[in-house]
Protein backbone atom coordinates (compact mmCIF):
# COMPACT_ATOMS: atom_id res chain seq x y z
CA UNK A 1 0.00 0.00 0.00
CA UNK A 2 1.46 3.34 -1.08
CA UNK A 3 0.14 6.34 0.83
CA UNK A 4 -0.14 9.60 -1.10
CA UNK A 5 0.54 12.96 0.60
CA UNK A 6 -3.06 14.25 0.49
CA UNK A 7 -3.68 13.35 4.12
CA UNK A 8 -4.72 15.69 6.92
CA UNK A 9 -2.23 17.04 7.76
CA UNK A 10 -0.30 16.68 4.49
CA UNK A 11 2.59 14.21 4.40
CA UNK A 12 5.28 16.85 3.99
CA UNK A 13 7.51 16.94 7.08
CA UNK A 14 9.24 14.66 9.56
CA UNK A 15 6.61 15.08 12.29
CA UNK A 16 3.69 13.98 10.10
CA UNK A 17 5.63 11.01 8.74
CA UNK A 18 6.49 9.86 12.28
CA UNK A 19 2.80 10.09 13.19
CA UNK A 20 1.90 7.85 10.22
CA UNK A 21 4.56 5.34 11.26
CA UNK A 22 2.83 5.02 14.63
CA UNK A 23 -0.59 4.66 13.01
CA UNK A 24 0.45 1.61 10.97
CA UNK A 25 2.91 0.04 13.41
CA UNK A 26 0.63 -2.91 14.24
CA UNK A 27 -1.01 -3.25 10.83
CA UNK A 28 -1.13 -6.54 8.95
CA UNK A 29 -0.62 -4.58 5.73
CA UNK A 30 2.77 -3.23 4.63
CA UNK A 31 2.55 0.53 4.12
CA UNK A 32 4.93 2.66 2.13
CA UNK A 33 4.67 6.42 1.83
CA UNK A 34 5.27 9.20 -0.63
CA UNK A 35 6.08 12.70 0.52
CA UNK A 36 4.85 16.00 -0.86
CA UNK A 37 7.11 17.55 -3.49
CA UNK A 38 6.33 20.87 -1.84
CA UNK A 39 7.31 19.99 1.74
CA UNK A 40 10.54 19.59 3.70
CA UNK A 41 10.76 15.79 4.00
CA UNK A 42 13.04 13.98 1.54
CA UNK A 43 12.51 10.42 0.26
CA UNK A 44 14.21 7.83 2.50
CA UNK A 45 13.60 4.29 3.81
CA UNK A 46 9.82 3.68 3.55
CA UNK A 47 9.31 7.13 2.02
CA UNK A 48 9.86 6.04 -1.54
CA UNK A 49 9.46 9.16 -3.64
CA UNK A 50 7.93 12.60 -4.08
CA UNK A 51 4.28 13.04 -5.04
CA UNK A 52 1.96 15.88 -5.99
CA UNK A 53 -1.23 13.85 -5.61
CA UNK A 54 -4.15 15.66 -4.03
CA UNK A 55 -2.27 18.95 -3.69
CA UNK A 56 -3.21 22.11 -5.58
CA UNK A 57 -0.01 23.53 -6.97
CA UNK A 58 1.11 26.19 -9.44
CA UNK A 59 3.91 26.54 -11.96
CA UNK A 60 5.77 28.72 -9.47
CA UNK A 61 5.49 25.93 -6.88
CA UNK A 62 7.07 23.50 -9.35
CA UNK A 63 9.94 25.83 -10.21
CA UNK A 64 10.66 26.67 -6.58
CA UNK A 65 10.79 23.05 -5.43
CA UNK A 66 12.46 21.43 -8.44
CA UNK A 67 15.18 24.08 -8.29
CA UNK A 68 16.13 23.43 -4.65
CA UNK A 69 15.63 19.67 -4.25
CA UNK A 70 17.85 16.72 -5.08
CA UNK A 71 16.42 14.76 -8.04
CA UNK A 72 14.33 11.69 -7.20
CA UNK A 73 11.31 9.87 -8.58
CA UNK A 74 8.25 12.13 -8.79
CA UNK A 75 4.68 10.84 -8.91
CA UNK A 76 2.51 13.50 -10.51
CA UNK A 77 -1.22 14.09 -10.39
CA UNK A 78 -1.18 16.20 -13.52
CA UNK A 79 -3.71 19.01 -13.42
CA UNK A 80 -3.91 22.73 -14.13
CA UNK A 81 -5.78 23.95 -11.08
CA UNK A 82 -6.27 27.43 -12.50
CA UNK A 83 -9.50 26.17 -14.10
CA UNK A 84 -12.28 24.87 -11.83
CA UNK A 85 -13.93 22.40 -14.23
CA UNK A 86 -15.16 19.18 -12.61
CA UNK A 87 -16.21 16.92 -15.52
CA UNK A 88 -15.08 16.46 -19.13
CA UNK A 89 -18.68 17.09 -20.26
CA UNK A 90 -21.36 19.59 -19.37
CA UNK A 91 -23.49 18.47 -16.41
CA UNK A 92 -26.10 20.84 -15.04
CA UNK A 93 -24.47 24.28 -14.82
CA UNK A 94 -21.09 22.97 -13.64
CA UNK A 95 -18.01 24.34 -15.48
CA UNK A 96 -16.54 21.80 -17.89
CA UNK A 97 -12.87 20.86 -17.57
CA UNK A 98 -11.01 21.12 -20.90
CA UNK A 99 -9.93 17.72 -22.18
CA UNK A 100 -6.43 19.16 -22.79
CA UNK A 101 -5.93 20.08 -19.12
CA UNK A 102 -4.17 16.88 -18.08
CA UNK A 103 -1.76 16.62 -21.03
CA UNK A 104 -0.64 20.23 -20.68
CA UNK A 105 -0.06 19.67 -16.96
CA UNK A 106 2.02 16.56 -17.69
CA UNK A 107 4.28 18.56 -20.02
CA UNK A 108 4.58 21.37 -17.47
CA UNK A 109 5.70 19.07 -14.65
CA UNK A 110 8.07 16.89 -16.66
CA UNK A 111 9.77 19.70 -18.61
CA UNK A 112 10.13 21.90 -15.53
CA UNK A 113 11.60 19.06 -13.52
CA UNK A 114 13.89 18.07 -16.37
CA UNK A 115 15.33 21.58 -16.54
CA UNK A 116 16.46 21.21 -12.91
CA UNK A 117 17.88 17.70 -13.20
CA UNK A 118 14.80 15.53 -12.49
CA UNK A 119 14.60 12.70 -15.01
CA UNK A 120 12.34 10.10 -13.36
CA UNK A 121 8.55 10.58 -13.42
CA UNK A 122 5.44 8.51 -12.96
CA UNK A 123 2.18 10.05 -14.20
CA UNK A 124 -0.78 9.03 -12.08
CA UNK A 125 -4.27 7.99 -13.22
CA UNK A 126 -4.25 9.27 -16.78
CA UNK A 127 -7.62 9.80 -18.45
CA UNK A 128 -7.18 11.20 -21.98
CA UNK A 129 -5.66 10.24 -25.32
CA UNK A 130 -3.76 13.54 -25.32
CA UNK A 131 -2.02 12.39 -22.14
CA UNK A 132 -0.91 9.14 -23.78
CA UNK A 133 0.50 11.06 -26.74
CA UNK A 134 2.23 13.61 -24.52
CA UNK A 135 3.88 10.89 -22.44
CA UNK A 136 5.20 9.13 -25.55
CA UNK A 137 6.70 12.43 -26.74
CA UNK A 138 8.28 13.27 -23.36
CA UNK A 139 9.95 9.87 -23.13
CA UNK A 140 12.58 11.38 -25.42
CA UNK A 141 13.97 13.39 -22.50
CA UNK A 142 13.01 11.52 -19.33
CA UNK A 143 12.17 8.13 -17.83
CA UNK A 144 8.37 8.19 -17.65
CA UNK A 145 5.82 5.57 -16.71
CA UNK A 146 2.09 5.97 -16.17
CA UNK A 147 -0.95 4.29 -14.67
CA UNK A 148 -4.70 4.00 -15.12
CA UNK A 149 -7.50 3.31 -12.63
CA UNK A 150 -10.30 0.72 -12.83
CA UNK A 151 -12.98 3.43 -13.08
CA UNK A 152 -11.31 4.95 -16.13
CA UNK A 153 -11.46 1.54 -17.80
CA UNK A 154 -15.06 0.66 -16.91
CA UNK A 155 -17.23 3.72 -16.24
CA UNK A 156 -17.89 6.41 -18.85
CA UNK A 157 -18.99 9.97 -18.25
CA UNK A 158 -22.33 9.02 -19.80
CA UNK A 159 -23.04 6.99 -16.65
CA UNK A 160 -22.65 9.75 -14.04
CA UNK A 161 -25.57 9.37 -11.65
CA UNK A 162 -24.55 11.03 -8.38
CA UNK A 163 -21.55 12.63 -6.60
CA UNK A 164 -19.89 9.21 -6.14
CA UNK A 165 -19.00 9.61 -9.83
CA UNK A 166 -17.18 12.88 -9.13
CA UNK A 167 -13.61 11.67 -9.53
CA UNK A 168 -10.33 13.42 -10.24
CA UNK A 169 -9.32 13.18 -13.03
CA UNK A 170 -12.86 13.06 -14.46
CA UNK A 171 -14.41 10.03 -16.08
CA UNK A 172 -13.86 9.89 -19.85
CA UNK A 173 -16.08 8.93 -22.79
CA UNK A 174 -16.55 5.39 -24.12
CA UNK A 175 -14.16 5.88 -27.05
CA UNK A 176 -11.37 6.95 -24.72
CA UNK A 177 -12.04 3.97 -22.45
CA UNK A 178 -11.30 1.61 -25.35
CA UNK A 179 -8.11 3.55 -26.21
CA UNK A 180 -6.94 3.31 -22.57
CA UNK A 181 -7.63 -0.44 -22.52
CA UNK A 182 -5.59 -0.89 -25.66
CA UNK A 183 -2.78 1.21 -24.14
CA UNK A 184 -2.64 -1.20 -21.18
CA UNK A 185 -2.42 -4.19 -23.51
CA UNK A 186 0.30 -2.58 -25.66
CA UNK A 187 2.32 -1.43 -22.63
CA UNK A 188 1.87 2.28 -23.24
CA UNK A 189 0.30 2.21 -19.77
CA UNK A 190 2.66 0.47 -17.36
CA UNK A 191 0.72 0.11 -14.11
CA UNK A 192 -2.80 -0.50 -12.83
CA UNK A 193 -3.55 1.53 -9.69
CA UNK A 194 -6.67 2.10 -7.61
CA UNK A 195 -6.46 5.80 -6.69
CA UNK A 196 -8.52 4.60 -3.70
CA UNK A 197 -10.14 7.70 -2.17
CA UNK A 198 -12.50 6.82 0.69
CA UNK A 199 -14.87 9.43 2.08
CA UNK A 200 -17.89 9.56 4.40
CA UNK A 201 -21.22 9.85 2.59
CA UNK A 202 -20.90 12.59 -0.02
CA UNK A 203 -23.31 15.56 -0.06
CA UNK A 204 -25.77 15.63 -2.97
CA UNK A 205 -24.34 18.88 -4.35
CA UNK A 206 -21.70 18.08 -6.99
CA UNK A 207 -19.82 21.29 -6.23
CA UNK A 208 -19.54 20.58 -2.51
CA UNK A 209 -18.84 16.84 -2.76
CA UNK A 210 -15.19 15.75 -2.50
CA UNK A 211 -13.52 13.95 -5.39
CA UNK A 212 -12.87 10.22 -5.29
CA UNK A 213 -14.20 6.68 -5.19
CA UNK A 214 -13.61 3.86 -2.71
CA UNK A 215 -12.60 0.80 -4.71
CA UNK A 216 -9.66 -1.04 -3.19
CA UNK A 217 -11.77 -4.03 -2.12
CA UNK A 218 -13.00 -4.70 -5.66
CA UNK A 219 -9.98 -3.42 -7.63
CA UNK A 220 -8.79 -6.77 -8.98
CA UNK A 221 -12.28 -7.74 -10.09
CA UNK A 222 -12.84 -4.37 -11.77
CA UNK A 223 -9.56 -4.57 -13.68
CA UNK A 224 -10.20 -8.20 -14.64
CA UNK A 225 -13.70 -7.33 -15.85
CA UNK A 226 -12.27 -4.53 -17.98
CA UNK A 227 -9.28 -6.40 -19.43
CA UNK A 228 -10.23 -10.11 -19.21
CA UNK A 229 -6.61 -11.22 -18.85
CA UNK A 230 -5.53 -12.47 -15.44
CA UNK A 231 -1.82 -12.49 -16.30
CA UNK A 232 -1.91 -8.92 -17.57
CA UNK A 233 -3.83 -7.72 -14.52
CA UNK A 234 -1.65 -9.44 -11.94
CA UNK A 235 1.53 -8.27 -13.67
CA UNK A 236 0.50 -4.60 -13.85
CA UNK A 237 -1.34 -4.52 -10.52
CA UNK A 238 1.15 -6.48 -8.40
CA UNK A 239 4.59 -6.90 -9.98
CA UNK A 240 5.00 -3.72 -12.03
CA UNK A 241 4.33 -1.25 -9.16
CA UNK A 242 6.91 -2.96 -6.94
CA UNK A 243 9.48 -2.93 -9.71
CA UNK A 244 8.83 0.75 -10.46
CA UNK A 245 9.21 1.73 -6.81
CA UNK A 246 12.27 -0.44 -6.22
CA UNK A 247 10.57 -2.72 -3.69
CA UNK A 248 12.20 -6.14 -3.56
CA UNK A 249 9.82 -8.98 -2.79
CA UNK A 250 9.65 -12.73 -3.16
CA UNK A 251 6.19 -14.17 -3.58
CA UNK A 252 5.57 -17.11 -1.22
CA UNK A 253 2.66 -19.24 -0.03
CA UNK A 254 2.54 -17.15 3.18
CA UNK A 255 1.13 -14.26 1.18
CA UNK A 256 -1.37 -15.12 -1.50
CA UNK A 257 -4.79 -14.41 -2.95
CA UNK A 258 -7.30 -17.03 -4.11
CA UNK A 259 -9.58 -15.91 -6.94
CA UNK A 260 -12.49 -17.57 -8.70
CA UNK A 261 -12.20 -16.13 -12.19
CA UNK A 262 -15.56 -17.55 -13.26
CA UNK A 263 -17.59 -16.18 -10.36
CA UNK A 264 -19.56 -12.98 -10.88
CA UNK A 265 -20.90 -10.75 -8.12
CA UNK A 266 -22.68 -7.45 -7.68
CA UNK A 267 -20.81 -4.68 -5.85
CA UNK A 268 -22.49 -3.69 -2.56
CA UNK A 269 -20.45 -0.83 -1.13
CA UNK A 270 -22.48 -0.82 2.10
CA UNK A 271 -20.75 -4.12 2.91
CA UNK A 272 -17.23 -2.76 2.41
CA UNK A 273 -14.83 -3.18 5.31
CA UNK A 274 -13.49 0.25 4.41
CA UNK A 275 -15.12 3.22 6.10
CA UNK A 276 -15.43 4.75 2.64
CA UNK A 277 -18.68 3.62 1.03
CA UNK A 278 -18.46 6.19 -1.78
CA UNK A 279 -18.13 3.73 -4.64
CA UNK A 280 -18.87 4.49 -8.28
CA UNK A 281 -19.05 0.72 -8.91
CA UNK A 282 -21.96 0.22 -6.48
CA UNK A 283 -24.55 -2.05 -8.13
CA UNK A 284 -22.21 -3.05 -10.98
CA UNK A 285 -21.71 -6.73 -11.82
CA UNK A 286 -18.03 -7.75 -11.86
CA UNK A 287 -16.27 -11.05 -12.53
CA UNK A 288 -13.28 -12.60 -10.85
CA UNK A 289 -14.28 -12.78 -7.20
CA UNK A 290 -11.69 -12.76 -4.42
CA UNK A 291 -12.26 -15.83 -2.25
CA UNK A 292 -9.38 -15.69 0.20
CA UNK A 293 -6.41 -13.56 1.21
CA UNK A 294 -3.45 -14.88 3.22
CA UNK A 295 -1.16 -12.37 4.94
CA UNK A 296 2.08 -13.39 6.66
CA UNK A 297 0.91 -16.99 6.96
CA UNK A 298 -2.56 -16.15 8.36
CA UNK A 299 -5.87 -16.00 6.54
CA UNK A 300 -7.01 -12.40 6.69
CA UNK A 301 -10.08 -12.81 4.53
CA UNK A 302 -12.21 -15.74 3.48
CA UNK A 303 -15.44 -15.78 1.49
CA UNK A 304 -16.73 -12.42 2.66
CA UNK A 305 -15.43 -12.57 6.24
CA UNK A 306 -12.53 -10.50 7.58
CA UNK A 307 -10.57 -12.66 10.03
CA UNK A 308 -7.85 -10.36 11.41
CA UNK A 309 -8.34 -7.52 13.89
Amino acid sequence: MLIQPNTNPILENKQVHKYHEKLVADSHVRFYRTTSLFGTQKPSDNILCYSTDGIKYTYNDLVENFSRKKPALVLDHSQLFEHEGIFYKEILDIPKRPITNEAIAIARTVLTGFEFGFKDFHIQHISTTYSLEMIEFLKKCANITCEVTPHHLLISNEEILNPNFKINPPLCDKKTIEILKDAVKTNKIDILATDHAPHPEKPADYRKAPYGTSNIEIAFSAFYTALNDVYLVTDKLCYAPRKRLGISYKFTSDNLVIVDLNQEFTVESKRFFSKGKNCAFDGMKLKGKIIGVKINGKWGYWNGEYLLD
